[in-house]
């Protein structure tokens, strides 16, 4: 040109840049522009072939410690079994952000009223009055002890 700039210069306002994929080619752009130097492709073949066995044994380790973890998950959790009619309590969710040192953290006590088989269960107070919605099983726990006296 007669600036002695390229128009890619004019516009982007730096030179073009070759790929180092075209100096030292890969297997995809090699096999595009049919070049035949074999020691580069062998080598590459080799690395891939490395790789997808280093990611084998990633996902392999990975697979492993999340059967570990489901484990020791499983181990932990504690198996809360109700039947209709009985009494529990029901733990206060508000309590998961703000902890109150000499608050109450459980509400009730409630009867069970009716038990789904994921889990959810219907309460209702000691005074027939139905508790709104169902809540997880997991959030209760049984009461023992002698009931309030209904009012």
């Amino acid at each position: 040109m007669l600036t002695g700039q390229t128009s890619f210069r004019l516009v982007y306002g730096k030179e073009i840049v070759i790929p180092m994929e075209y100096i030292v080619p890969i297997l995809r752009i090699a096999a595009v522009m049919n070049m035949v130097d074999h020691d580069t492709r062998e080598e590459r073949l080799t690395q891939l072939i490395e790789l997808e066995e280093d990611n084998f044994f990633a996902r392999f380790h990975h697979q492993v410690q999340k059967d570990r973890e489901k484990e020791w998950h499983d181990r932990h959790i504690k198996q809360h079994t109700f039947k209709v009619d009985d009494l529990v309590f029901l733990y206060d969710s508000k309590f998961t952000k703000f902890l109150g040192k000499f608050k109450m953290h459980w509400l009730g006590p409630y009867v069970v009223r009716e038990i789904t088989d994921g889990g959810a269960v219907q309460l209702v107070k000691l005074n027939g009055e139905f508790f709104m919605g169902k809540v997880n099983g997991i959030c209760l726990k049984l009461y023992r002890g002698d009931p309030a006296p209904a009012q």
